[in-house]
């Protein structure tokens, strides 16, 4: 942005505006709709948290599982009672 086109604004015209626009007040926070806010963010973490399990977590379980029952795991030659 060039400098040399943009609009000085100052604070006092910014404080009018809003005041022209009545917006001056601040107003008081709806405590239900916040309630309801959290609770919807704790439900999509709850479900971000399951699907990533489930699509992350699961396969590598499987993976070892199978792994096992292949017996590949590990080298053959190594003892583990050692």
């Amino acid at each position: 942005m060039d400098a040399s086109n943009a609009i000085p604004l100052h604070e006092a015209q910014i404080h009018l505006l809003f005041e022209e626009a009545g917006l001056m007040e601040t107003p008081a926070p709806d405590m239900r709709r916040v309630d309801e806010v959290i609770e919807r963010t704790m439900h999509e973490k709850a479900i971000k948290d399951t699907a990533s399990f489930v699509f992350l977590g699961f396969p590598a379980a499987l993976t070892g599982l199978m792994a096992v029952a292949t017996n590949s795991v590990g080298e053959p030659d190594t003892d583990y009672r050692a």
